[in-house]
């Protein structure tokens, strides 16, 4: 069955459409289609560009991807050591890098990595000078500490000897309903301690945001929904992986109708000029671009924009 466009919601799709109408139309919209053969050429062009990632969050996703294969790996009896970790993120980044370079990409747009900084022939991933040879040395670094952080900080101990049994969430993408309306969340770790509450971990090796606790916050409806947790007894936790710091988030029931009505009014917002974007393209005034600033300068779609 194909599927359909549909308004859906997320805490990092409303960050889109809180900081820039026009990505978030190309993101959910222009982009919808553009992986068909036969797909309009700009349709295509934005599906390529919302395909691209950064340095940094490739380098994130890498970190991502190498604890969810150590609790995966705890819970069917094999560990790992940080040098093995360190292993896996460092080939990542590595073939990563290569793929973008080359081209590679092109045969397998939405699986392979296509880098923005190759893309618009960044300074940073200058061969010729040892830019590309620092920049991604700091990404290696800065990875190499997060596993580390992870694998040795005494705040992290309970996830480390949590019992497997009792995980309930491991990167999986999942959906639950508020409003209504569909709301993607993809909780990095989360399991159920002996005195039954719920522990929610966002791993983090980016800097603090705003953001962070909004997503946490989510997190707590989510629980409520997906694993019948009292949301008296549910623990979030933005794990930042680069300094070591923890910072909880234990919810109330005045926070909670605050977040609440957040949400209501975030996905409002976004029904007032939602479309079906699988029937037309839509326009993109509807969607007013932000100033020239400098949240463009780390936009996939700044061409698109002429704001290269």
């Amino acid at each position: 069955m194909a599927i359909q466009h549909e308004l859906s919601w997320s805490a990092s799709r409303a960050g889109t459409f809180a900081t820039c109408k026009r990505r978030y139309y190309y993101d959910y919209y222009l982009s919808w289609l553009g992986w068909g053969a036969s797909a309009e050429p700009a349709r295509r062009k934005a599906y390529l560009l919302k395909k691209m990632t950064r340095m940094p969050m490739l380098a994130g996703d890498l970190v991502h991807q190498a604890i969810e294969g150590w609790l995966r790996g705890r819970a069917h009896g094999r560990s790992q050591n940080l040098e093995q970790l360190v292993g896996f993120v460092t080939q990542g980044l590595r073939d990563g890098y290569k793929s973008s370079r080359d081209g590679a990409w092109k045969s397998r747009p939405s699986k392979l990595v296509h880098l923005a900084e190759h893309h618009y022939q960044e300074p940073v991933v200058a061969e010729a000078d040892g830019s590309a040879g620092a920049y991604g040395k700091r990404y290696l670094d800065r990875m190499e500490s997060a596993l580390r952080t992870f694998m040795e900080s005494d705040a992290l101990l309970a996830v480390r000897e949590a019992d497997p049994a009792a995980f309930l969430a491991c990167e999986e993408m999942s959906t639950f309903e508020l409003f209504s309306t569909k709301i993607y969340a993809i909780p990095d770790f989360a399991y159920r301690a002996p005195d039954g509450r719920v522990h929610v971990y966002d791993w983090k090796t980016g800097r603090p945001n705003e953001r962070d606790a909004f997503q946490l916050a989510v997190y707590v409806e989510y629980a409520v929904a997906k694993w019948d947790a009292d949301p008296d007894e549910v623990v979030c936790y933005d794990a930042y992986l680069g300094d070591g710091n923890l910072v909880q988030v234990h919810s109330t029931e005045e926070t909670r109708a605050e977040v609440l009505e957040r949400i209501r009014v975030s996905m409002e917002a976004m029904a007032a000029v939602h479309f079906n974007a699988d029937r037309e393209a839509g326009d993109p005034q509807a969607f007013p671009a932000i100033e020239p600033g400098p949240v463009c300068a780390s936009c996939n779609y700044r061409e698109l924009c002429d704001r290269c």
